[in-house]
């Protein structure tokens, strides 16, 4: 049940010369996306991504069948398992130390947020006394927590249910056919 078996061949000439060596092969740039927006819970079970969770081994548990995991990323439109899966706590703090090298590193500030958690200025500009002040309960939010609630935002994802799995495979067998 590997996802690509179930992809069009295409004819291709795999040489590019004038001598044609045309074989046969699967049409990697088929995309498939649920074509209605399913709103019924009850074909979803929702699972919080563990750090040690992949997609492979998420679908090896939940249908025993780690090939699988296709529907899992299918059913939460995730596109690329390297942006759209959750980065393990090792990977996050590789990728932040990685990515905020030049602009303060892991802890330095990355903006400010009021009390209710929106993104604010840390100065205010006072027309009374004509100076710049702090904004009052501006509270910085390193790059770490910036990084890490982006993170974690993936975490919450949704899984069809094992009993609509036929069906589901049924259905992207006649998008992508």
């Amino acid at each position: 049940m590997a996802y690509f078996e179930y992809f069009p061949l295409i004819p291709y000439d795999v040489r590019g010369t004038k001598e044609v060596n045309i074989q046969f092969i699967t049409n990697i740039l088929v995309r498939a996306r649920k074509k209605l927006e399913v709103t019924n819970v009850s074909l979803f079970s929702q699972y919080f991504i563990l750090d040690t969770d992949r997609p492979d081994t998420l679908a090896h548990q939940i249908y025993g069948d780690s090939e699988l995991h296709w529907i899992i990323l299918y059913a939460n439109y995730m596109t690329n398992p390297y942006y759209d899966w959750p980065l393990t706590s090792f990977d996050l703090n590789n990728f932040i130390t990685e990515k905020y090298k030049d602009s303060g590193g892991m802890y330095g500030v990355h903006h400010h947020e009021d009390t209710d958690g929106y993104e604010i200025d840390a100065l205010t500009f006072d027309k009374g006394t004509m100076t710049w002040g702090a904004t009052p309960n501006a509270t910085p939010v390193t790059n770490f927590s910036y990084e890490e609630k982006k993170n974690d935002n993936k975490r919450k994802i949704n899984v069809i249910k094992n009993e609509y799995i036929s069906q589901i495979i049924s259905e992207f067998k006649n998008i992508v056919g």
